[in-house]
């Protein structure tokens, strides 16, 4: 009867040995949706920590349907296995290490640093994306584009009008400021107007009404 036991208890034992609960591995390639014409499902390859398998286009989950994240060649990831298959593997989360450390973060702080030449785009329903990479961000409505570089620079851009209102004052200050219209220009003021200039102050058209 004893030896019976001692039977089953081993074979048990190795059925549940080759049962994969979770694993660590080492992404080694990766297969972003990247384009509307590929075949790519947001999958990578990992190779296994402690034994030498790599496991090839593995699902990576998502905390959102609509968003993605792909992990970065190197990462060290969390490897589960649906039923404990280990040709159902599901990548569904990565790990700090000692050399890839965290960003300098406080308690209920939340804090997202991009690394080197990743960027953070969000789609919105009825075209609005809003665009952020290392050396600049857009903000993309419809035919309206608003950019600011790294290097300072503001640009605004719209097929339709651009309108500015403030309820209080307003000043526009710079080195040189030049304003053009394709079209007729008006200058009109509620009460008193000035035009001033320390050097020389030219007006010129084809005919010029002073009243």
């Amino acid at each position: 009867m004893d030896s019976m036991v001692e039977v089953i208890r081993k074979i048990v034992e190795s059925e549940i040995r080759k049962l994969h609960i979770a694993e660590l591995g080492v992404v080694t390639s990766i297969f972003p949706h990247s384009s509307d014409s590929d075949k790519d499902n947001y999958e990578c390859n990992v190779k296994l920590k402690y034994n030498d398998l790599e496991l090839r286009k593995v699902p990576v989950a998502t905390q959102h349907i609509g968003l993605a994240n792909i992990p970065n060649v190197g990462d060290l990831v969390l490897v589960t296995f649906v039923n404990g298959d280990i040709n159902a593997p599901i990548v569904i989360g990565r790990l700090y290490t000692d050399e890839d450390r965290p960003p300098v973060n406080k308690e209920e702080e939340i804090v997202y640093t991009l690394t080197k030449g990743s960027g953070l785009r969000m789609d919105f329903p009825g075209g609005m994306v809003l665009s952020v990479t290392a050396d600049d961000a857009s903000v993309e409505a419809g035919a309206t584009t608003l950019k600011l570089s790294r290097d300072g620079d503001v640009t605004i851009e719209s097929s339709a009008k651009i309108n500015v209102e403030a309820a209080g004052d307003m000043s526009f200050n710079a080195a040189n400021v030049k304003i053009e219209s394709k079209g007729n220009m008006e200058i009109k003021a509620g009460a008193t107007a000035k035009v001033e200039a320390t050097g020389t102050l030219n007006i010129k058209g084809a005919m010029v009404n002073i009243n």
